[in-house]
Formats: C-alpha cells, structure tokens, sequence
C-alpha cells in the first residue's frame, strides 16, 4: 500500500507546566533561600563568634606562675625552696571527636594508673563555671621521666595530651619545721570565685597553712601571661606575645634552724614514753621565735605530693598522736605552778605581799566550804613546808602560800590574809596575755581559759566559790593555757614588763636581696600594769627557785638562770594511789641579770621536776654552748625539802 503524501495534521500541545515541575522549581528557589540566610547568619549575625572560636583553634593564651619566694632561717638556709617537676595535661578541644575515652586510657597506662582517676579530673573540670575546652586540664603533678618519655614517644598518637614542667615546693627538714612552715594545698570549690579575683587559676596551689598560709601574697608573687600558636594536635609551633611574671619576695624567719633541730632531739630524748610535747626558745628583747618544736611531727613534702597520698591519709588518720597538731601553740592545757608568776607578781604589785612575807604550810589548808555548810574542805600542798616568805613560796612551789595569795585565808568571820580575789587576779592573767591569742603570725593558735564568775555561770551554770579561786591561783581548775602563752608571760616577766607579739617572720626581701620590710622592727603591744621593782623581785624569786627542791638538781656553774616548774592535773584515769594524771612544765630564762633568752617545756603525762625542767636546761646548755646532761630524770628525796632563805 502506497502511504498518503499528505501532511498529517498536528498535535495540539500543552502550553503551560505541569504542577510537579514548579514543585521542583519551589524547591530548589526555598533550599538557595535557606542556604542564603544561613550563609548570612554565619557571616554576618554568627561572624565573630566564629572567627573567635577559629582563633581559638589557632590561638592560645597561657598564664604564666610566678616563682615563689624561698624561705629562709636567720642564719640564711633554706628552708623552703622550689623544685621542677614534670606534669602531664589534656586539652579537651584538641581531642578528635569520639576519641577522649581512647586517649583517657592511653594516658593512664603510660602514667601506670587506673584511667578512673584521669577521667575524674578531667570530669571535675567540666562541671565547673570556668570550664573552657581549650584549656588544658592538669592530670597527673610530679610525673617521673620515663613515663614522660613514653608519653613524649607517642605524642602523634595522642593528640591533645602536652607534657609541661611545672614547679612544687620543697621542704628541705619536713619533719622539723613542718608546723610551722605549713604547706600548699589546692583551692578549694568554696574558694575558686573569690580567688579567681585575685589572679589565681581554678588549678592553682595556694598556702595552706603555716608561714605558707599567713604570707601566701607576699610568696606568690605575680603571675605572667602569654599568647601562642598552635597546630591541629594542639601543639606548640610559636609564641606570639609574653608578658613576664613577677616573682614573690624571699622570707628570712627568726628561727635558727640548728637550734630547732637540737631543740627536738632534746624533746624527743626527754619525753621518754610520753604522748607529745612541745618546746619554745624565745628571744624575751623582741618577741623573736627561735626554736619552736611541736611532736609528733609530719613530713611538710608528703602533702600535695599524690605519689604520697597513702601517707597522707595515715596522718590524717591518726586520732591517738595526732602528729599534725601543732602543741606549742593550739595545745590548751592546765599550766599549774608556772600560772604562779601570775599570781606572784598580781600580789606584789597589789600589795597584798611583798618579799618578806611569811604564810605558814602545814601541808594542807582547811577552809569553809561555799557549796556545804558545815564542812571544811582540805587544800592540800606539796609537803608541810612551815614559814615561807615570797622567795621561799616561789621555790618552793608551795600551793598554800599561793591559795593565801589568790583566795586569801579565814577562820570563821575573822579574816587572817586578804588574798587578790578573782576579778583582780583574772585582770592581771589577761594583762599578761592569757585568755587570748599571743597574735602569732600563723593561723592555728587558741585563746585558752581565764574563768570568772560570769565565765562559770555561761559555760557550767554554776556560782563561783572560794575554791575556785583556790584553783585558779596555782593555775587548775579551769585555767587552760597555751604553752606559747607560758612562754610569752615568761618574757614580760624577762624583759621588765613588755609584751611582745611573738613572730616567726623576721625580714622580707626582694629577688635582688634588699629588705623590703624589717618584722623585728615592728612596736611592741604593750606593757603589765606591773612595776619594775615587782617584776625584779619576780625574777629574784625564779633565780631563787633553783635553790628549792624542784630545780636545785639543775643549777648550771658559771650561768645564773631563772625558772619556775609546773606539774598540772587534769581529768583522766587515776593511778594506783587515786592520783589524776599530770602534764608537766618548766618556763625560765637565762642569763638572769640580763636574758637573752626564754625556754619553756611542756610535757603531756608528765611532771615538772622528772620530765620537763631536765629537757629545758639541756636546751639553756645548749643555747650558751655548755656541757650537756643526762637526759634522765634526777633521784629526788622521798620527800621535798623547803628552800632556804635568801640572805637579807
């Protein structure tokens, strides 16, 4: 069949879109506009957050610790210097995502710990109000050098983990000087926003206690800072910008560190099987410390060091030694006899007695008793030592003379002695500093106790009686006392009447060694509202001691000292004879016409004339450069002879 020549007629097409085609055309016009505003808001409205964030990929800025100052004792050893050391940190924004947990464990194996203990750090750190990812968290201080060179071999495969030298304190005698030097510690949560003000960083180690605590700004110095560049692992490749740190002035303390030492090898020998104890040599002319032993001690370097933590937390367990208790000047005991000086030289400067007066000891005292009608209650004293003036009394250490002295004596309505009385005797005990703190220049110290019928009726609900006063004169009852306060009541005695408030600190010098500030310069507090005369025959009547039966097994040729003992009861177990238990004291200076120094002794379950007096002349021997003695205590006659008079 032949097909037709004609032209076939055409289709009519479709002249407008199909509706899936302006979909698609919709689509596309909505995605270009999404992607146009986000354009606009990462340029424009996100632009600088960006880019700072970009820096911060690039950029780094880095605080930089200032050097502490060393601490020296007066004769210049250091005694607390600086020592490098390495430290391991991981900065969490230059950890690949996904990879933390991985580089967490790597650490941990190359430092041979659990990873739990890195993880926790880094943990702490996310949790806190100063957290920045570009910030380096410091996992582990103090790290040993081949776990640094592993680390450093593999440092391609960790990224985000740097090894840094970092600085710590060391204490050259730990164990010697540790209550008083103190330690840094890490800050506290409760103190990161208050600190942060002040220029410290949330990982920063701060003073904590000791001289460490009280001249933490004089130390610290200040810190630098500086700007870098980094890489993608977040290493180091330049360093842009550095503003240098200054550097913490130099402390010179007052103690001379081979009498310190010297000092708790005597306490140590002396205490025998006593718990502790405590010794205090001080320079009565300016309140200078120049020995000051508390023991048990501690090892200052054991904290802050976490390859010590086992050791730490011994120290921290021990409840029965209690080895970070710093005795000489938290420890609040009874002071017993040593209190005496007190009442002493109150009843002189009253003029309730004078040198001559005699008080008959018959070996004990019946008095009245305030609580029980009808009854007489015994005082009892050391021995019947018979007449006794004011030397006598002194040496002798006899309790009656100074019941008489404190509380006075009567017999029925008749009134045979007018003693000082509560009110005056606790203002003159206050005068000397007892019942509040010396101002040491470290934390820690206590105020003690000076009771008052208003102290007795507040604290045990209870009227003041005639026997209270009784026990207060010989320092019992509720007297409680620091043996830093004994030891600075003994230096106003000393020096004729000044108060000074005692110091461990004695200059503060710059990186160049000028003096910067002269702490013995400084004014003393104040004066006893005793008069000269009465403290020289005060110290007259310590000289004389050491021809009583307490002190005479002591005397030293050729140097003439003052002293007085001490052998406190206080509440415990009685022994075998219903005794209480007793610490003991012994406070005295030398040379006594002229005192260069202090020394006072406190012994826990001790006595005075057995334990404390022998350990405090070996250190008075010791000081002035004399034969030493046994540190065994002397053999007394069963019972006390009285002292004789002193010649007119």
């Amino acid at each position: 069949m032949i097909p037709s020549l004609e032209r076939p007629e055409p289709v009519q097409t479709e002249r407008g879109a199909r509706p899936s085609t302006w979909l698609f055309r919709g689509m596309v016009l909505l995605l270009f506009g999404i992607l146009t505003a986000q354009l606009w808001r990462l340029q424009v409205v996100d632009g600088q957050l960006y880019t700072n964030r970009s820096v911060g990929n690039r950029l780094r800025q880095a605080v930089i610790p200032p050097q502490r100052g060393v601490i020296y004792d007066r004769n210049k050893t250091i005694l607390a210097s600086n020592a490098p050391i390495f430290a391991v940190s991981i900065t969490p924004a230059d950890v690949p995502t996904g990879r933390m947990q991985e580089i967490v464990i790597r650490v941990a194996n190359e430092l041979r710990v659990v990873p739990d203990d890195i993880q926790r750090v880094i943990d702490a750190h996310k949790v806190r109000k100063d957290y920045n990812p570009y910030t380096s968290i410091p996992v582990a201080y103090n790290v040993d050098r081949e776990a640094v060179m592993r680390i450093s071999e593999h440092s391609l495969d960790m990224p985000g983990v740097q090894v840094g030298i970092d600085s710590t304190r060391r204490y050259n005698e730990g164990t010697l000087i540790a209550h008083l030097i103190g330690y840094m510690g890490a800050i506290s949560p409760d103190e990161v926003d208050q600190l942060q003000e002040q220029g410290y960083g949330p990982d920063d180690h701060i003073g904590a206690a000791g001289i460490e605590q009280a001249y933490e700004k004089d130390l610290r110095g200040q810190p630098g800072k500086r700007s870098y560049e980094v890489e993608a692992t977040g290493q180091e490749v330049a360093e842009l910008q550095r503003q240098d740190p200054q550097n913490g002035n130099n402390l010179v303390l007052s103690i001379d560190l081979d009498l310190q030492r010297d000092v708790m090898q005597i306490l140590q020998q002396g205490l025998r099987n006593a718990p502790g104890g405590a010794a205090i040599v001080m320079d009565p002319r300016n309140g200078e410390i120049l020995a000051m032993v508390s023991t048990p001690s501690f090892d200052a370097n054991i904290i802050g060091d976490p390859s010590r933590d086992d050791e730490l937390q011994q120290l921290l367990n021990d409840k029965d030694k209690t080895p970070m208790f710093p005795r000489a000047f938290a420890g609040q005991y009874p002071p017993g006899s040593v209190f005496k000086l007190v009442t002493g030289s109150a009843a002189l400067q009253e003029g309730v007695a004078n040198k001559d007066t005699v008080i008959d000891s018959k070996g004990v005292m019946y008095v009245d008793s305030d609580q029980y009608p009808g009854v007489r209650q015994p005082f009892n004293d050391n021995a019947p030592y018979g007449p006794q003036t004011f030397f006598q009394g002194v040496a002798d250490s006899s309790n009656i003379y100074f019941f008489w002295l404190g509380g006075g004596y009567s017999e029925g309505n008749t009134t045979i002695f007018e003693g000082l009385g509560v009110d005056r005797l606790a203002k003159y005990a206050r005068a000397y500093g007892y019942g509040s703190r010396t101002g040491l220049d470290i934390s820690g110290e206590q105020d003690g106790i000076i009771p008052d019928p208003t102290w007795k009726e507040f604290h045990e609900n209870q009227p003041w009686f005639k026997g209270d006063t009784y026990n207060m004169a010989i320092g019992q009852g509720d007297v409680l006392a620091t043996p830093l306060q004994v030891a600075n009541t003994t230096n106003a005695i000393a020096n004729g009447g000044t108060v000074y408030q005692p110091h461990l600190a004695r200059q503060e010098l710059d990186a160049e060694g000028n003096v910067v500030r002269d702490f013995s310069a400084d004014p003393p507090s104040r004066t006893v509202p005793v008069d000269p005369t009465n403290l020289a025959t005060m110290r007259a009547a310590m000289e004389w001691s050491f021809e009583g039966p307490w002190l005479k097994w002591f005397k030293i040729p050729g140097l003439r000292v003052a002293g007085k003992t001490g052998t406190a009861e206080y509440q415990g177990p009685p022994d075998a004879h219903g005794s209480l238990p007793t610490h003991g004291w012994f406070t005295g200076f030398a040379p006594a016409e002229n005192p260069e120094i202090t020394v006072t002794v406190f012994v826990e379950s001790g006595s005075g004339t057995n334990d404390a007096s022998p350990i405090g002349m070996r250190i008075v021997r010791r000081y002035f450069h004399l034969p030493d003695i046994s540190p065994d205590p002397p053999k007394l006659p069963p019972a006390p002879q009285t002292a004789p008079r002193p010649p007119q």
